[in-house]
């Protein structure tokens, strides 16, 4: 499976990085349950150059999560 690493600048927390990444910061929890994310898992306000790994995650554009209200079906 792929991915990459996201270098963290100073002040970067968990949701941000997963809005950065992702474009959906709802999405941190595929940050956060990556096995190589496990040793900063704590880390809450990251400091400047720590390595974050950030799995490749399938592409859920199907419609699936639209809200009732914004379906023109």
């Amino acid at each position: 499976m792929g991915g990459y690493y996201y270098e963290t600048k100073q002040g970067d927390m968990w949701d941000y990085i997963a809005y950065i990444v992702y474009k959906d910061e709802t999405k941190v929890e595929v940050l956060l349950n990556a096995e190589e994310n496990r040793t900063i898992m704590d880390t809450y306000i990251f400091s400047a150059g720590v390595k974050v790994w950030c799995p490749e995650v399938a592409d859920q554009s199907s419609g699936d999560n639209i809200a009732p209200w914004r379906d023109t079906e």
